[in-house]
């Protein structure tokens, strides 16, 4: 497994596990309410668990079993693999930072490097794409 999604699925297990304290503590709350703060947890609680932990779960596993290029560079441009990684844990920690301290504007920086980090990944993922046996399959045979 390359190091990219090593660290993509690493940091995804991370996420899912601050998320699911996150929705523990909330959960306790609606059965017995002891802090009023736990409910200032359910908008980074529901960033944690989409985008940190399910999107960034997609990432890890599609760059690493997508088919490959032959030669040096097997998995394309890595480099922008891992500004996507960057990008999107920290577009994941400022908006959820953003619903704590109800900051508008570090919810837009937010969802706008989180947007970027798709946007690279994508660029780095698309040249990998191919069609079923390297040839497209049409529907009428």
């Amino acid at each position: 497994m390359p190091k990219l999604s090593v660290w993509l699925v690493r940091a995804s297990l991370i996420h899912m596990g601050i998320g699911f304290l996150f929705g523990s503590l909330i959960l306790h709350h609606k059965g017995i309410p002891i802090y009023i703060w736990t409910w200032k947890l359910l908008n980074p609680h529901i960033e944690l668990m989409i985008f940190g932990w399910t999107i960034q779960f997609v990432m890890g596993i599609a760059f690493w079993i997508l088919p490959r290029f032959s030669g040096e560079y097997r998995y394309g441009r890595v480099h922008l693999g891992w500004w996507s990684f960057a990008l999107l844990n920290g577009g994941v920690l400022l908006t959820a930072a953003s619903a704590w301290f109800a900051s508008g504007w570090l919810s837009l920086v937010g969802r706008l490097a989180a947007l970027g980090a798709v946007v690279l990944f994508v660029v780095v993922i698309w040249p990998r794409v191919k069609p079923l046996g390297g040839y497209a399959v049409s529907q009428n045979s």
